[in-house]
Parts: structure tokens; C-alpha cells; sequence
């Protein structure tokens, strides 16, 4: 028989410049459910930083709306991945998610989640559809990739044969995201993982400063013999890309270092790491000049 969960969820929400889109983040998370005795919601917010109004904005979110939130404000950028980890080593919940202050919960698709989750021994993380403001389908959904797969992406050969099963395999725009499935890495916009599975893994992986963190997470969550499934039937809309573009120079060198850990640690051959480190060295390069003109 398999471990008794509670119906208790925690959200972990990293901030950083968000002002503009953390209160609808929250108030979707308190409006998609009434009753507490069905699901108890605690949220962690954890302000890295932020220039902006964020912090302000939630502390009033909580002046006005009495719920279990929680507010940490780091003084200094600790990165999202770290960020995580601060928020969730405040948790309480049998079950959590990390959540971007971009997204906005539909309808009971906390509830949704937690009851499947909750059902299945042998799966360890969930994840719900995601969706575009004019209501298209995120392809949120990953296979682990591999050191083709990057030499595709970063050719622009994926964009090119986005349905091809060989060129796109990483990003899978090849699947609907019309049906439930195992899948083995949904982003981590929107993901629900147990909390003991969470620990048995030591958390997040630290190394990793904002990108590569959710395929890591995943990776380690089918090391531990779990499975992951991407659960369509619960929705959350997703701005996609918003902290991103508030400095994407910093960005690009970020995803590039945080793509050469992620193969270091779980895909390490010398030869291919040294042409993926030459060919990101290349396309970032081409990359930063293109938007320091475009953007400047």
C-alpha cells in the first residue's frame, strides 16, 4: 500500500520584476478553489531582488486577502533555481509546485492535479497544459535531450522541421497536447511534484542559475524510479518568456553555461561537450549582437 498524502499543496513562486503579473498569479491561485477541507493551499513567494514593486504588490495582496502566503525577500539575485529552494524549504505540503508569477491557475486545476497525483504510487511529478493568451497550446512538453538534439536546436534545423519526430525530438512539437501521457520532462512553469520526492532528491540542483533546472529536476525524478505525467485535462495560462526578456543578453549567456552543467553532470563525453561549448560559443555570440541591435 502506498504512502497516505493530504490534501495539502505548496506553491512555490520565485519573483523577480514581476509587479505586473504576480497579483492575477495569486488571486487565480485563491480563486480556483472554495474549500479548504477538499485542498489546503499554502503559497511561498520569494522576491529575488526585485528593482521593481513585486514585493509591495504581494504585501498588499495579503493585507487584503488573509491566506497562507508567505512572503521572502532575499537581498540579493540568487538565481530561480536557488530561489526554489529558499521557498521550498518553507513548505509544508504533502505536494508542490513550482509556479511563474507569469501564470494564472484555471478553474479547479490544483485540485485536479493533487487528486491524480495523489492517486498513482508510481508517479513522482505532474503537469497541466499551458496555454497562450489567444488560448494556443504551449508545447511545454520535453524529452531529455541529447547532444544531437542541441546541435539541431542550435542549427535552427528543430525550427525548421518542428513535426519531425529526428530534428524535434526535444521539444516534441510533434505531440498534440491533447491527451494524458508519461512524458519524461514538462517545463517547470507549471509543475507538481510530491514532497518526499522532492527530498529524496536533496532539491533542486543549485549549480544550475535558471535554465536546464527543470530537466535536471526530471532527470532525477525517473533516477529515482518515478514516472512523470503531463495531465491535460487541468489548464494554467502562461504569459511564456516574461523575466527572460527583461534582460536578455544575461539570459542567453545564462541558458548557454546552464546547457553545458546539464550535459557536465548527466551526458558527459569530452569530444561532444567541447563541440556543443564551441557551437553555443558561436550562436550565443551571433545571438547577443542580434538583439543588442534589435533591442538597443
Amino acid at each position: 500500500m502506498g504512502k497516505e498524502y493530504r490534501n495539502t499543496l505548496s506553491i512555490i513562486i520565485v519573483t523577480w520584476n514581476s509587479e505586473e503579473d504576480i497579483a492575477e498569479c495569486l488571486g487565480s491561485i485563491y480563486n480556483s478553489f472554495h474549500d479548504e477541507s477538499i485542498l489546503k493551499v499554502q503559497t511561498v513567494v520569494v522576491d529575488n531582488y526585485s528593482s521593481d514593486n513585486s514585493a509591495s504588490v504581494v504585501e498588499n495582496f495579503m493585507k487584503v486577502f488573509p491566506h497562507d502566503i508567505k512572503l521572502i525577500k532575499n537581498n540579493v539575485n540568487y538565481g530561480f533555481t536557488k530561489g526554489c529552494n529558499i521557498g521550498i524549504s518553507e513548505a509544508t505540503g504533502d505536494f508542490i509546485m513550482l509556479l511563474n508569477p507569469d501564470t494564472q491557475i484555471q478553474n479547479d486545476a490544483l485540485q485536479k492535479l493533487v487528486e491524480y497525483l495523489k492517486s498513482r504510487d508510481d508517479v513522482g511529478a505532474i503537469a497541466p497544459l499551458l496555454y497562450s493568451r489567444n488560448k494556443t497550446i504551449q508545447y511545454s512538453c520535453r524529452t531529455f535531450p541529447g547532444y544531437i538534439d542541441l546541435f539541431f536546436e542550435i542549427s535552427a534545423l528543430s525550427t525548421l522541421f518542428p513535426s519531425s519526430r529526428f530534428f524535434s525530438r526535444w521539444k516534441m512539437k510533434y505531440f498534440g497536447h491533447n491527451e494524458l501521457r508519461e512524458v519524461e520532462q514538462p517545463m517547470a512553469a507549471a509543475l507538481m511534484i510530491k514532497a518526499d520526492v522532492l527530498k529524496a532528491m536533496n532539491y533542486l540542483d543549485e549549480r544550475f542559475y535558471m535554465f536546464f533546472n527543470d530537466i535536471d529536476t526530471c532527470k532525477q525524478i525517473y533516477n529515482l524510479g518515478y514516472k512523470i505525467v503531463f495531465f491535460p485535462e487541468a489548464t494554467v495560462y502562461h504569459k511564456i518568456g516574461t523575466s527572460i526578456l527583461k534582460d536578455r543578453v544575461r539570459m542567453i549567456k545564462a541558458w548557454n553555461e546552464d546547457c553545458l552543467r546539464y550535459f557536465r553532470k548527466n551526458e558527459y563525453s569530452p569530444f561532444l561537450h567541447a563541440v556543443l561549448f564551441l557551437g553555443l560559443k558561436i550562436t550565443g555570440t551571433l545571438r547577443i549582437i542580434f538583439t543588442k541591435l534589435l533591442y538597443k
